[in-house]
């Protein structure tokens, strides 16, 4: 499959379910889509949203993918590919040994003000998702995230409340 062409262009999302539906019927095709999507080259983070339609039709695809989302994401600088990878882990449980720079750059984006808020949102959820296997977190996000919510847009409120009443339960 010829990613630079489908993906040079952006896809619709009509068009990128198909594609997604192609991939999940021909699983080989995964592994493309994962190198095409982890190069350095400007659009290619168009090919982890593909990667998020990929999931919605076959996670089990996605799914080994994950722990080299978490490896590569401490260093990973594009929002929207920092968007997509956040959202794709944030749907699968967290490993049981997660590197520490990943928690730490998910606080990092957290606490930022200037973090697109799909990407705190996501970063939000995996850090409460890690409070489940690390409860020493748990004061600590709720604090960070009570101290947020002020400022933070409509999206970011109503997940930060759903997360803070599962903290606090």
């Amino acid at each position: 499959m010829d990613f630079n062409a489908i993906l040079s262009t952006f896809p619709g999302k009509e068009a990128a379910v198909l594609i997604a539906k192609e991939i999940s019927q021909k699983p080989k095709y995964m592994k493309e889509l994962w190198e095409y999507a982890m190069r350095s080259e400007k659009n290619t983070w168009r090919a982890t949203w593909l990667m998020d339609k990929v999931y919605d039709e076959a996670p089990e695809l996605i799914r080994p993918y994950i722990p080299h989302m978490i490896k590569l994401f401490p260093n990973l600088e594009c929002q929207s590919k920092q968007r997509q990878l956040l959202k794709l882990i944030s749907n699968e449980p967290l490993p049981k040994t997660i590197s520490g720079d990943f928690i730490n750059r998910c606080f990092d984006l957290l606490i930022a003000n200037a973090t697109p808020v799909a990407v705190r949102v996501y970063a939000m959820q995996i850090l409460f998702n890690f409070s489940q296997q690390e409860p020493d977190i748990k004061n600590e996000l709720a604090l960070i995230i009570e101290e947020h919510m002020t400022e933070g847009t409509a999206g970011f409120k109503s997940r930060g409340k759903r997360i803070l009443k599962k903290l606090q339960a």
